[in-house]
């Protein structure tokens, strides 16, 4: 009987990457040009009058994104806990998220006292109206979508659940850059919505990031919240009235982001197109299943993700990594995106150098209320941790990049099928 998997690479078969991935620079002309007049200005703090890389940024994402109100800062992370000071979050309340997320997502849910209730997923990797709800009690002030790896979530039905019970809905757009829900933007459904400028998203300013928002008042509190509430951009009237962070863009990252966001919508299209064009040439795949956009979503794939059926392939999904591997794709196993079991979520110890209760809160709260994470609390996501297989998408891969991963999938795949 033929062995199927003698034509493999890992068996000594040709490789089917026969071209190194494409690459190209990221910053060009106009970030440099823009840098060098952020220097020459001899200012590189945004809230002085001669100051405008900041504030041109600011009104360059309202433009973007269609919403009245922006406050740039200095990480997705600090986008995320500004948009849960636009909701009004505090000590003992609970904040619904999934797991399969980065820590940057919930740092702020802990930072204000507030707990971190994970929800389930579904087969798209993305939080439901159902899996949302069923976690929702008498202490959830707040939900945190998290439009995950460039593909929209049903926000629309989440925010249909939670606006009623005036739960906030804050969406997580780090990875999402310019995802559609019936032809609206991800980040324009909710209380708030977060963007990240970090090194590893669609644009970057190095670290940096964007909270778009609606109502005004909400605006001044979340820019403020952001600048040590000195009130800068007003009148000065609500001057140190509250607590806040100094979680201030400065002119450097505004420069860049000025030169990004020229570009942003050629860049998320052209991640569109690869991520179309890997879908339609997978559709002959047997023995696994590719990650697809909800109904009405336009995605902008970041990455995506294929879950191998173990009923009907002979190797597991580790081997068949190994295979994609030594068919030189830049494949991996879908595995870092879970919080539940890391070290924070197991001992629940979030202070170490505290010898009393407080080194547990918030998982602990004052009134006897404590926390404690399972990845049995959410099948769904536990089941495609142990399934998934990862490929990332870069706006500098060629046609031939994903034609040739999409013929070492189904190489492998159809070495490996029962």
């Amino acid at each position: 009987m033929k062995n199927k998997s003698n034509g493999l690479a890992i068996q000594g078969g040709p490789k089917a990457k026969t071209t190194p991935y494409g690459t190209g620079k990221r910053f060009l002309d106009n970030e440099l040009k823009n840098l060098k007049e952020a220097l020459e200005n001899n200012t590189l703090f945004y809230g002085l009058t001669e100051s405008k890389w900041v504030k041109q940024a600011c009104e360059m994402m309202k433009t973007y994104t269609g919403m009245p109100h922006v406050v740039a800062c200095s990480s997705g992370s600090a986008a995320i806990h500004l948009g849960l000071i636009a909701a009004g979050i505090g000590p003992g309340d609970e904040v619904i998220v999934t797991p399969n997320t980065d820590f940057g997502t919930v740092i702020g849910v802990m930072e204000e006292g507030a707990v971190p209730v994970f929800c389930d997923c579904d087969s798209t990797l993305q939080p439901t109206a159902a899996s949302v709800a069923a976690k929702i009690t008498s202490h959830t002030k707040a939900v945190i979508v998290v439009h995950l790896a460039g593909h929209p979530a049903p926000v629309d039905e989440i925010v249909a659940v939670c606006q009623p019970k005036g739960i906030a809905v804050i969406e997580d757009c780090a990875q999402s850059w310019g995802a559609r829900l019936h032809g609206r933007m991800v980040g324009t459904f909710g209380t708030a919505g977060c963007y990240s400028t970090n090194d590893f998203k669609h644009i970057s300013t190095g670290d940096g990031g964007f909270v778009v928002l609606a109502d005004p008042i909400l605006y001044r509190r979340v820019l403020n919240y952001s600048d040590k509430c000195y009130d800068r951009l007003f009148q000065w009237e609500q001057h140190l009235l509250h607590h806040a962070m100094n979680y201030r863009m400065t002119e450097l990252q505004g420069a860049v982001a000025c030169a990004q966001l020229e570009k942003v919508e050629r860049i998320t299209a052209r991640n569109h197109e690869l991520g179309e064009r890997f879908r339609e040439r997978l559709k002959p795949l047997r023995g696994a299943r590719l990650m697809q956009p909800i109904p009405g979503g336009y995605s902008t794939y970041w990455w995506t993700a294929l879950f191998v059926d173990e009923g009907a392939v002979t190797v597991s999904r580790d081997q068949i990594v190994k295979a994609l591997e030594a068919e030189g794709l830049t494949m991996i196993a879908y595995a870092k995106y879970d919080l539940i079991e890391t070290r924070l979520f197991e001992t629940r110890v979030t202070r170490p150098w505290l010898s009393d209760s407080r080194r547990m809160y918030p998982f602990v709260q004052p009134d006897g209320r404590s926390y404690t994470y399972s990845l049995d609390q959410v099948p769904v996501h536990k089941s495609l941790l142990a399934k998934g297989i990862t490929f990332s998408f870069n706006r500098f891969y060629t046609d031939l990049d994903i034609d040739e991963t999409a013929q070492g999938v189904l190489k492998v795949f159809e070495a490996y099928a029962k």
